[in-house]
């Protein structure tokens, strides 16, 4: 009978020990500190958890229960350390790095926004001319969206599918949400022809990268 892979810890992400201190902002993890960061962990096998619906909702119930507590970067899923003492290490040699996301991201939350038609067309022609004017209709909503966006990030242009949408992200103070979401409405009511969606408050997802070569 094989043996059973040693035990890890799984990161879902860090926070401000100034907020929380010590003690977990969600049940089902435990908080390793470094000075003033504190890495939400859980035990885990030491092997890449596989993307199944049940791991991605366990992963995004505990950074998004965090996210609705105090600032979280979250890390990306499937982050496993081989024990606490290379968490440290780790958490030593990026402590820099982290505390400059930790203080990007704080009182902020991202937005999702897409722009895709809602009728799908059979005509491959015409697909490709509502793709192009997608893109066009996309490209100013963005623009104009950024200027109430801390950052933006563009997911996807359209896609060459039966429903083509445009995608972006913006990270959005939270005091300004609700003026942020007026904006879209407003945006929903231009193009008429189209339907322009928000969703959100998210944990900044999509503006963290971490690194965890040595």
């Amino acid at each position: 009978m094989p043996a059973a892979p040693p035990r890890a810890l799984q990161l879902f992400g860090i926070i401000s020990l100034d907020v929380s201190g010590d003690s977990a902002p969600v049940r089902g993890v435990t908080v390793v500190t470094f000075r003033d960061l504190g890495a939400l962990v859980a035990d885990a096998p030491y092997v890449a958890p596989s993307p199944t619906a049940q791991n991605l909702a366990e992963y995004r119930r505990i950074v998004e229960g965090a996210f609705a507590r105090q600032t979280i970067v979250p890390a990306p899923f499937g982050a496993i350390f081989r024990g606490r003492d290379s968490l440290l290490r780790w958490l030593e040699l990026h402590y820099f790095t982290l505390l400059e996301a930790v203080t990007f991201v704080a009182d902020r939350a991202m937005a999702r926004v897409s722009v895709s038609y809602g009728d799908e067309s059979e005509d491959t022609t015409a697909m490709s001319i509502d793709a192009n004017l997608l893109d066009t209709a996309a490209d100013e909503s963005f623009r104009l969206l950024r200027r109430h966006a801390v950052a933006s990030l563009v997911l996807s242009n359209h896609a060459a599918e039966a429903a083509p949408a445009a995608r972006a992200s913006f990270l959005i103070e939270r005091e300004r949400w609700d003026v942020f979401c007026d904006i879209v409405r407003e945006e929903q009511k231009r193009l008429r022809e189209m339907h322009v969606e928000c969703t959100g408050p998210w944990p900044p997802y999509d503006f963290v990268r971490m690194q965890f070569g040595a």
